[in-house]
């Protein structure tokens, strides 16, 4: 008796921490959408069951059939009327970040900043933010934002974070790569152990594309899509550590042709130099 007693203890026990987990992970998602409204009817809620891609993200909806209202009011682009409200939730839910002032595309200045629903703009000047401020209201000066064309020159999709490890600069390969030492490059960032390696990149990236190249696939921001040599589908059998990278090929002649390269510098070159990377290699 006491030993079935033991049992169905136990059990109630697993099952209340199995509904304990459940329901801290239910209001772990809920926060991240606190505040934030249905693009469509922007008088409910948004909820995390309820959602479309869009712009290499989620917006989020209060409800299924918004979701589908939402897909078919995109087919008609430029005249689609949700754009405006789906932009500004990309930044209110953080999957995209500021990159410049949405009215010239500038860089902004870290003093000049405006409240737009719930989102902090940066400027380039006082013009360009008084522009905003002094827009007759809420709507309006949503639109001077998150309009298509001043979303497209102030806000990107914010990177993944990347877990630089054991990942070496790209100028000094014996130095080891850190985060605030980066460049942009190809849609992503390479890291370096120095500002002054950072700034001898950018003044001449083609002096070290491959190792460049290279980084990003180590980083994760690019991944294989053909082989190196052909362009042609891979073989998973056919294939050889370059860089620290496990590359693949389309058969055993183009495998060899990297093998029998004499140094490592030389595989890499041949991986991913800039005319091989851009045929086996695209951004994640």
């Amino acid at each position: 008796m006491k030993l079935n007693r033991l049992r169905k203890n136990s059990v109630l026990l697993l099952t209340v921490a199995l509904f304990l987990t459940w329901t801290a992970l239910t209001v772990s998602q809920a926060q991240e959408l606190t505040g934030v409204k249905c693009v469509v009817n922007g008088k409910k809620s948004a909820t995390a069951g309820a959602k479309a891609e869009y712009k290499g993200g989620s917006v989020y909806f209060c409800c299924d059939h918004c979701a589908a209202e939402f897909l078919e009011d995109q087919k008609l682009k430029e005249k689609a009327v949700h754009t405006i409200k789906a932009n500004h939730q990309l930044v209110l839910t953080r999957q995209f970040v500021q990159k410049g002032c949405p009215m010239s595309g500038s860089p902004v200045e870290e003093n000049l900043v405006a409240e737009v629903g719930g989102t902090k703009v940066g400027f380039c000047c006082e013009g360009c933010m008084n522009k905003v401020k002094n827009a007759g209201n809420l709507e309006a000066r949503a639109k001077l934002v998150f309009a298509e064309s001043a979303f497209q020159k102030a806000f990107q999709k914010k990177q993944a974070e990347v877990n630089l490890g054991q990942v070496k600069c790209v100028v000094m390969p014996n130095s080891n790569a850190v985060l605030d030492k980066s460049v942009d490059y190809r849609q992503g960032k390479v890291y370096f152990c120095c500002g002054e390696c950072a700034g001898k990149f950018a003044a001449a990236p083609a002096t070290y594309s491959a190792l460049a190249n290279q980084q990003l696939v180590v980083t994760g921001q690019y991944v294989q899509t053909g082989c190196p040599i052909s362009g042609g589908d891979v073989d998973d059998e056919q294939s050889s550590v370059v860089g620290g990278v496990a590359v693949k090929f389309c058969c055993e002649k183009c495998k060899a042709k990297v093998d029998g390269a004499a140094t490592e510098q030389g595989k890499i070159e041949l991986v991913f130099g800039d005319r091989r990377f851009e045929k086996a290699f695209a951004k994640d």
